[in-house]
Parts: C-alpha cells; sequence; structure tokens
C-alpha cells in the first residue's frame, strides 16, 4: 500500500505518546524503501523536530547516573598477551552446566498455566495477545516450555602452576533463554562470583542471551510503562525504587542460578579434544533488511571428552531471531529449545547455542513446511527447532581445534543520541552502566564491553554487544546511490582486523544488549517506523564498536 507522508506525520504525536514502548516493537517488520526525494526531506524535518521534543522531555528526567566512570573488579579484562602456538603440554579442558531460570510457583506444574504475580511480564513486543498496549499487563499466560542457562568454561591447560590454575585462565561463555541483559546485570552476575574467580583463575565471564521474544522480561521494557513514565521522575528525585519491567525477585533468582551454573561448569572440566566444523545453513536464513549480508554456516565447536563415559558438549553457533510466535504472552524458548531437544535424542550431547550477528536475520520456514499443510504458528517453532538440530548433528567436516586460547576485552563509551532510549535510561526502565556527560542536557553515555578471542590457529571470535549488522563484520555495505543518507561508508570490516586471516565467528548480544548496530549510511528515522532505527541506541553506534574493536585487535602482542 503506498504509503502517504501526511498520513506519516501525523503519527507523531502517537511516536512520542508510544516513547516508552519503542523499544519493544517486532524486530521482525523490514526496513522501510528509500522514500522520494521530497518525501524524504518531509519526513527528516519532521523527525528533528520530534528528536528536539524528546530531547526536550528528557530533560524532565532525572537520573543516578554518575559524571565519572571507574573500571571495578566486574571487569574481566581477559589475558595480558596472546600466545602464538599452543603451549607445552597443552590440552582442552571443558566443563558444562545447566539450569532453570524458571522458580517454583510461577506455572502450574500439571497444565503450565500462569499462576504467578501480576508484577511479572513477558519481554519482546509491547503487546501481546489479549492486551491492550500501556493498559493491560503484559503478564504470562502458559508455560509452553523451559527457560534455562546453560554454561560452558573452557580452557586450553597452557601454563599451569602450582596451585591448579587452570593454565593462563579459564573462560566462561554462559547463554540465558532470555530476550535481554544489559550490562547492569552481567556485572551484577561476575560480582557474585568474584572471589570464586580468584580461586579457580577464571579471566572471563561471558554471559549473552538468545534474545527470544517469548520469555520473561530480564530487560525492563514490558512493565507498567505508564507508570514508569509519570511515577519514576518523582521516585528518583527522592531516592525511591524505578519502576521497570523486571520483577525483582526473579532476577534475584535468574543472578544466583546463573551464578551457580558457572560454579558447576568449572567444577566440571574435564580433559578432551575440541572440534570445529560447520553446516551450510542458506536456505534457513532470511536477511529482512538490505543489503543481503549473513552469516550463513550453522557452527559447531565439539568437544569430546577424553572420559568414553562422559558426554560431549556442542556450542553452536548461529544467527536467527527467535520470535516464532509474535506477540505473545506464552513463554517459550523458542526453536533454540528444540534444536536443544533433537541434539539431545540423536546425539546424547549437551548443548548451548550463541546467537551470531542477526541484525535483521530471521527464519525461512519454507524448506521444512509440506505444500498445502496449514501450520500454526507453534508447529513452525517445533519444526524449525528440529532441522536446526539436525543441520547440527550432520556437520560431518569436524577439525582439531589446536589446544590454544586467547582473549582479551575492553571497555568502550557509546553515546546515546536516541531521544527514546535516552529516557528510558534516564526513567530507569533501562538500567545501564552508565555515566552523565553534562548536568545541563539529557546525553549519556553508556559503558559497554567488546571482546577479541581466538581458539588454536584458525579461528577468531568477536564478543559483540548488542545486535550487530552482518555487514560490519564482512563488509557489503550499501553503495551511496542505494544508501538513505545517499554517502557512501568506507570501513574495514571486522573479518579484516583479526590475526592471521582466521575464520571470524561473531558471539551476538554478549555480555551487554546496547540495542541495534546498524550501518551509518543507511539509518533511516523515526518516520519511517524502521524497528531497527528505534531499537538503535545510537545512530554512532556501528563507528564506536568498529573503533574499539579496531583498538583491541591492534593491542594484541605479537599482531
Amino acid at each position: 500500500m503506498k504509503r502517504n507522508p501526511f498520513i506519516r506525520l501525523l503519527a507523531v504525536p502517537l511516536c512520542a505518546a508510544m516513547l516508552a514502548g519503542a523499544l519493544a516493537l517486532p524486530v521482525s517488520a523490514a526496513v522501510a524503501p528509500k522514500p522520494p526525494f521530497l518525501t524524504q526531506v518531509l519526513y527528516d524535518v519532521a523527525d528533528a523536530a520530534l528528536n528536539a521534543l524528546l530531547r526536550g522531555l528528557s530533560m524532565l528526567y532525572p537520573t543516578d547516573l554518575p559524571r565519572q566512570y571507574t573500571t571495578g573488579p566486574d571487569f574481566f579484562p581477559g589475558m595480558d598477551t596472546f600466545l602464538d602456538a599452543p603451549a607445552g603440554g597443552a590440552k582442552w579442558s571443558l566443563g558444562y552446566a545447566r539450569a532453570s531460570l524458571i522458580p517454583p510457583g510461577l506455572f502450574d506444574p500439571e497444565t503450565g498455566a500462569y499462576i504467578g504475580p501480576d508484577d511479572i511480564f513477558v519481554g519482546g513486543e509491547l503487546v501481546g495477545e489479549g492486551q491492550r498496549a500501556l493498559i493491560d499487563r503484559k503478564t504470562p499466560t502458559r508455560l509452553l516450555d523451559d527457560m534455562c542457562v546453560r554454561v560452558t568454561a573452557i580452557s586450553d591447560g597452557s601454563g599451569n602452576g602450582p596451585k591448579g590454575h587452570k593454565g593462563r585462565g579459564t573462560v566462561v561463555f554462559a547463554s540465558l533463554d532470555a530476550y535481554a541483559l544489559t550490562l547492569y546485570d552481567v556485572r551484577v552476575i561476575r560480582g557474585m562470583l568474584l572471589d570464586f574467580a580468584e580461586q579457580n583463575n577464571i579471566v572471563g565471564i561471558n554471559i549473552g542471551v538468545l534474545h527470544q521474544h517469548s520469555c520473561i522480561d530480564t530487560l525492563g521494557m514490558n512493565g507498567m510503562i505508564l507508570g514508569a513514565l509519570f511515577v519514576n521522575p518523582w521516585n528518583a528525585r527522592f531516592g525511591w525504587f524505578s519502576h521497570h519491567g523486571k520483577n525483582a525477585r526473579f532476577m534475584e533468582n535468574l543472578h544466583t542460578t546463573t551464578a551457580d551454573a558457572i560454579k558447576a561448569a568449572v567444577a566440571a572440566m574435564e580433559p578432551g579434544t575440541l572440534y570445529y566444523g560447520s553446516a551450510d545453513a542458506a536456505d534457513y536464513l532470511r536477511d529482512k533488511r538490505p543489503p543481503t549480508v549473513l552469516d550463513t554456516r550453522l557452527h559447531r565447536l565439539r568437544f569430546v571428552p577424553d572420559n568414553k563415559t562422559s558426554r560431549e558438549t556442542w556450542l553452536l553457533n548461529y544467527a536467527s531471531h527467535a520470535s516464532t510466535l509474535g506477540p505473545t504472552r506464552e513463554v517459550t524458548s523458542d526453536y533454540p529449545h528444540y534444536a536443544e531437544e533433537q541434539v539431545n535424542r540423536l546425539a546424547g550431547a549437551n548443548v548451548q547455542m550463541i546467537l551470531g550477528a542477526n541484525l535483521a536475520i530471521g527464519r525461512n520456514d519454507r524448506p521444512f513446511e509440506a505444500e498445502g499443510v496449514q501450520y500454526t504458528d507453534r508447529e513452525r517453532m517445533v519444526l524449525y527447532g528440529r532441522a536446526v538440530g539436525d543441520l547440527a548433528v550432520g556437520i560431518n567436516n569436524d577439525e582439531a581445534v589446536e589446544p590454544m586460547l586467547n582473549i582479551k576485552m575492553a571497555e568502550y563509551r557509546m553515546p546515546v543520541d536516541n531521544p527514546i532510549h535516552l529516557a528510558m535510561f534516564r526513567t530507569g526502565m533501562l538500567e545501564a552502566v552508565g555515566v552523565r556527560r553534562c548536568d545541563l542536557s539529557p546525553d549519556i553515555d553508556i559503558i559497554t564491553e567488546i571482546g577479541y578471542m581466538e581458539l588454536g590457529d584458525g579461528l577468531a571470535v568477536i564478543l559483540a554487544p548488542g545486535e550487530i549488522d552482518p555487514v560490519l563484520v564482512q563488509g557489503g555495505a550499501l553503495p551511496a546511490s542505494e544508501a538513505y543518507t545517499g554517502r557512501d561508508f568506507l570501513f574495514t570490516p571486522m573479518r579484516d582486523m583479526v590475526r592471521g586471516g582466521r575464520r571470524l565467528l561473531t558471539f551476538g548480544v554478549m555480555n551487554d544488549h546496547s540495542g541495534y548496530y546498524l550501518v551509518p549510511n543507511d539509518i533511516q528515522n523515526f518516520i519511517l517506523f524502521g524497528t531497527q532505527e528505534i531499537n538503535a541506541a545510537s545512530k554512532q553506534a556501528a563507528e564506536s564498536l568498529l573503533e574499539a574493536f579496531e583498538g583491541l585487535t591492534a593491542s594484541v602482542i605479537g599482531k
């Protein structure tokens, strides 16, 4: 249907009224086509006016963010030096743990019906089935399958010391069935593990989510939004609580359960061999935002313990949104749950999935649907998960990975220039690690993390905050003639910054959900209702990320 620019302009007040819910709009919406020049000018003028209005409103919201930031012990910088070859006597060790994130008393164990309190909400889209935006509470209706945390602890065994330290250090990766976590919650969990990390020579604790749109809200965007808009400013002035969609008791359980699972994974570490292989998943994926650039492989790191009675552990790296049910109030971990179930059934292996660079990457269900059959969304979810599991089981190109683990992390600042995000951070709807730039303006910087890891001599990994555009990893930005801004974006893709031409994987939404990372020359505006634009905390996000990653990789000794 042809879009009328004047109707779009009438939507400006509505967009302002939906301030708090904008982040939770469906990420599956396709980007709008580039409009004619005069229409684009009209959009941009209205967009600038809306930005000014919302920035002004943000000034009304006081914030307890500090003016200065000091790195604390809950930041794990990784290793001081990188090896160029495995150390003498090096050998992989790996441990795995899994635990449910749903405490007793929320769902009926027989029917799955929700029986918990009315201050627990479902994440993802702003509204759910049978629920009116900003009016009704988006509480769950029932549980379809579990929300879990899965943890892998890994070491290459190099440089073992007399105190039993696991080499140059153990690195931990936790994946949560959750919509999102900010660095704030990641550092709460790390803070619970500081003594344990020191005692066990843990040099990295990395916590990511699989970004399911149908899990209990762990980001804070699906609570009583109107209450937050009108109550939080007053509460902040008097030092009272800030309302958001995270239930304190649920989050406390999540923090404790994740910390305990990390301890269990470290305790379960045993020696073995690590293999890497991949499968072609091109037919299972689609990129909904031009240009079409995506990682079409399902990557598998397979650990085979020396003890033949121990289970293998498979770490799967895959980029596809888990948003099958759309605006739902049913709680499900979506297709990753059924992929794990399929691998368990066919291979008897432990499974942990880590999301890739997934900006606008979604599922393609057609390969699994029989012609003429009408499928429900739930059936599609199960079919897709089983198909991904089948892909993982079918990988037959494994190659051993040499026992050499290098990892280094860096903190960096990202300016927040999206006025919706400014308001969310300032009202406390989003809990951030950040700083105010000036007392007389609403501007803030959030502190986030970027990481670079090497496995053996052939693999490298980006540990990326938020949902990044695969273009930033692989290259291929739109030319000026096709980009919304009419400009080129000349940059070095992240894959060209790694050492020695290694194959580069992306561990996305890792340690922070700091929004979308869009290619700067094709950022549109709110009047076009570009979903990715609304979810981007900053137009400078991609450039901040690239600069931080370039500095990180350049600092690696021996590069």
